[in-house]
């Protein structure tokens, strides 16, 4: 990703937190012919520094979690067009848009049997109180199973920009998160008035 040096984002901490806040990504992989592309919720393990997820099996991304190959995984934060009108001096400056992301590499990890069962109940906590995987009949489950690749994605290395216009002054930034307030797109306003210096 090109990451001017005012747009590169330095806290680990940070890009965990947007990857746990917008954790629906594009996953991408070699595969055949071409790169192998998936969209899927990952959940992050701090503790471990991993990626859980799965596919069903017949996805082309499951041969390269199978061959246990290196990967990328894509996390969109919020984002939103920028106007040159809400600037002082619209006449110089240009449309943009603004956004934060993060991308995280590593290479899968391909999960089967009772660990596959441990990562799917560990995804389906984050979203759901009231079922669980087990609440299925034992024979239906396996079933279920059987058309799944649970894997986890050992993360290498996290790369994140944050593209918030740093490369305007404070006064500016805060104009133009307040015309984004204005437009309802407060996600990406909140972002450029917190992470302003």
């Amino acid at each position: 990703m090109y990451i001017p040096p005012h747009f590169m984002m330095q806290d680990e901490a940070e890009m965990r937190s947007l990857m746990r806040s917008y954790d629906f990504a594009l996953v991408l992989a070699p595969g055949m012919p071409d790169l192998a592309a998936t969209h899927i919720p990952l959940k992050l393990s701090d503790e471990r520094h991993v990626l859980i997820g799965h596919v069903a099996r017949h996805n082309p991304i499951a041969e390269a979690i199978r061959a246990g190959q290196e990967a990328m995984a894509v996390f969109t934060g919020p984002h939103a067009y920028v106007s040159p009108t809400w600037y002082s001096n619209p006449a110089r400056e240009v449309p943009t848009w603004n956004y934060v992301a993060v991308h995280a590499f590593g290479r899968f990890i391909p999960l089967e049997g009772e660990e596959a069962e441990r990562s799917l109940s560990s995804q389906i906590a984050d979203f759901e109180a009231e079922w669980r995987i087990t609440d299925i009949p034992e024979k239906q489950r396996a079933r279920l199973e059987a058309g799944l690749q649970a894997f986890e994605l050992e993360i290498h290395r996290l790369q994140g920009k944050a593209k918030l216009s740093q490369n305007k002054s404070v006064s500016e930034r805060l104009k133009l998160a307040e015309a984004l307030n204005e437009r309802g797109e407060h996600a990406i306003a909140y972002h450029m008035v917190e992470d302003r210096e």
